[in-house]
């Protein structure tokens, strides 16, 4: 069941996710200053499979941005580039492995979760929808984390993706 939150509300989650982040961050440093195998992406990172799942959307993301690329012109296809280049930094900030093979097999996959748009209305549209989506699932994702500093990447990664449905919601209606 989807959770509709309005984008004050990512933001706050996003301003309570920070504020627990920095509280651990300085009572978890460690003090050798040498990788443990809990650390992100490791063999025992408690948060593993959330990032790899964070990944794979991300990728996901990634790929419709390129398929709506195919018809879109002009600013809009500018603007619209601009939006989709942040999903492969997102997945890169939750995945660090993301260039290796991660453990679910979230590789970069080859097909956008929904057909390639045909007219630049609707790739606006499906661009919009799939936002508005990550928004919502990032937020929940963000809840699952043990890590505070990978919430405070998730949350970070949905506010991005609700101010890009707003961004997409106003392309769209010009």
């Amino acid at each position: 069941m989807p959770i509709d939150l309005s984008r004050r509300d990512v933001l706050r989650l996003g301003l309570v996710v920070s504020a627990g982040a920095g509280l651990a961050a300085c009572t978890t440093a460690s003090s050798s200053g040498t990788p443990i195998q809990t650390d992100p992406g490791g063999p025992e990172d408690p948060d593993r499979a959330l990032r790899a799942e964070v990944g794979t959307d991300e990728a996901r993301l990634t790929a419709l941005y390129a398929a709506a690329a195919t018809v879109l012109t002009g600013t809009t296809a500018t603007r619209t580039a601009a939006l989709g280049g942040r999903h492969a930094a997102y997945r890169a900030a939750v995945e660090p492995t993301s260039g290796s093979a991660s453990p679910s097999g979230s590789g970069s996959p080859t097909a956008s979760p929904t057909p390639p748009p045909v007219t630049p209305a609707t790739a606006l549209k499906v661009l919009g929808a799939a936002e508005a989506a990550a928004a919502t699932a990032r937020a929940a994702q963000a809840a699952r984390a043990t890590d505070p500093e990978l919430a405070r990447v998730i949350v970070l990664a949905g506010t991005g993706a609700a101010a890009a449905a707003a961004v997409l919601a106003e392309a769209r209606a010009r």
